[in-house]
C-alpha cells in the first residue's frame, strides 16, 4: 500500500562490525563503531562512501558494508 512506502531512503550493516567516519577515506576521525544489523538512514552516496545518520550521529561507512541500497 502506498501509505507504507517511504521516499528516505535507509540500509542495513553486514559487516560483524564497522567505523563510522567523520569523512569519507579511512584516515579520517572515527565517530562510532557500528554492530552487524544496525539500521541507518542514507544521507547520500559517492562511488565507493556513504553517508548515513544513525540517531544523533552523522558519517561515512564504506558502501560495499551496507544492504539495502539500489
Amino acid at each position: 500500500h502506498i501509505s507504507q512506502l517511504s521516499k528516505k531512503k535507509a540500509a542495513i550493516v553486514t559487516e560483524e562490525e564497522i567505523t563510522l567516519f567523520k569523512k569519507p577515506t579511512i584516515y579520517s576521525k572515527p565517530l562510532a563503531l557500528l554492530k552487524q544489523g544496525k539500521h541507518c538512514k542514507i544521507l547520500r552516496c559517492s562511488e565507493d562512501w556513504c553517508k548515513v545518520n544513525i540517531l544523533d550521529l552523522k558519517g561515512w561507512v564504506k558502501k560495499e558494508s551496507l544492504w539495502g541500497l539500489f
